[in-house]
């Protein structure tokens, strides 16, 4: 049903209208009535009609005024002025804010069914072409996320990359985050058991991660063929794919608990993507064939590493295995020991955050959890061979 309300400061117009029509032939529903500007305005506010019958001459504020004020309101809502001034300048205006008809008083009930007719019209095309928008849109996200896949798996040359990425408006920029997410469905520990449909989980995760990443307009985001969610952030520096990374993770723990491993990269180009993906993906099944706590285990230290506080005693309370188990079986399946292997993850972070010329090596040992400097730079020496201040001269060297 169509909602209508009536502005006019002569009551017995106001029911003269009321009464003139058999509304709900035309799916129409009185709502309200307000007898001048300032009463229309608040309950037009309050009730949002899609139909609004306005006199112009209204005390407290006039129709014209009324309707320039519910124009930016009510964008959608049509305007139909009733008015006893059969002058063109007051036609005008009222054409200037929107009106579809002006009507002289007294109403004359052809007239009032003409104008009824139309402004119903209006609105049924206006709600159709809305309907068939979102179905357009529907299709695009549809034929989108095909063509990533697609795109994922290298099945386009470079000129038809671009072409179909233009039709579709998927942005390709020169740093493109890469982030991909992987359900850990073997670990069923205890407490931990989640009793989540594949589907289900799917559509959580996209739906957190899109209401994290709300205020970013140009993200991409897909579920490829093997059940990974992948995410693709345009125009961002690895500081930013870092910070969000953690953010999403942290946010899937809460909501859904701890099921979902995630793995990173910076694309420097839109070429690299079906490669970098690959990798990831790989990276991602290697994990998945180690036993449910060592994986889950592992995924704890590399979404935490930035933490200087991460320690073989919190991972082991967060797997619920004793510290000293927990340690062994590292050893046994990783092939380092948990200080190795953590000092492993640290120092790989911060050779991708050390390509930022703009990042200090102190804000780079910030960033991956050590708390000092000096320690970041002998730990960064002992797994590289060389010092943070060695390898980022060297870097320049071969740019």
């Amino acid at each position: 049903m169509w909602k209508l309300f009536i502005a006019e400061d002569e009551s017995i117009i106001r029911r003269g209208l009321k009464k003139s029509l058999n509304w709900e032939s035309y799916s129409i529903n009185v709502i309200g009535e307000a007898e001048d500007g300032e009463e229309a305005l608040n309950k037009a506010i309050e009730l949002r009609p899609d139909i609004l019958f306005i006199d112009i001459n209204m005390p407290f504020l006039n129709g014209l005024e009324l309707m320039e004020k519910l124009r930016s309101i009510l964008p959608d809502a049509v305007f139909i002025v009733i008015s006893g001034y059969n002058e063109f300048i007051y036609a005008q205006k009222a054409i200037k804010m929107g009106t579809i008809d002006y009507i002289l008083k007294p109403v004359k009930k052809p007239e009032l069914e003409q104008s009824i007719e139309n402004a119903v019209d209006i609105l049924t095309r206006r709600s159709r072409n809305r309907l068939r928008e979102k179905q357009l849109e529907g299709n695009k996200q549809l034929l989108k996320e095909k063509f990533l896949l697609s795109w994922s798996l290298g099945h386009y040359q470079e000129d038809e990359m671009k072409k179909h990425a233009k039709l579709l408006g998927v942005s390709l920029t020169k740093n493109t985050g890469l982030l991909v997410f992987k359900v850990i469905k073997e670990i069923n520990i205890g407490s931990m058991e989640q009793n989540w449909s594949d589907v289900l989980l799917s559509f959580s995760i996209k739906n957190i991660i899109s209401d994290l990443l709300s205020g970013y307009q140009s993200k991409e985001m897909f579920e490829d063929q093997s059940g990974h969610i992948v995410l693709l952030l345009p125009q961002i520096d690895t500081e930013f794919l870092f910070d969000i990374n953690q953010k999403i993770v942290l946010e899937l723990e809460r909501f859904l608990g701890k099921v979902v491993t995630c793995r990173d990269s910076l694309l420097t180009s839109s070429l690299e993507f079906p490669n970098e993906y690959k990798k990831v993906v790989s990276d991602l099944k290697s994990a998945n064939k180690m036993t449910p706590i060592v994986a889950l285990a592992k995924n704890y230290i590399d979404q935490h590493y930035y933490s200087p506080s991460i320690s073989l005693q919190q991972v082991a309370s967060y797997v619920q295995v004793n510290p000293t188990y927990l340690s062994k079986q590292i050893k046994n399946e990783l092939g380092v020991s948990f200080i190795q292997y953590l000092k492993n993850v640290r120092i790989n972070k911060a050779l991708i955050l050390m390509k930022d010329p703009y990042l200090k090596i102190y804000e780079v040992a910030e960033m991956v959890g050590y708390s000092t400097q000096h320690y970041f730079c002998n730990a960064f020496k002992k797994v590289v061979g060389i010092s943070p201040t060695v390898y980022r001269t060297g870097e320049k060297l071969y740019e």
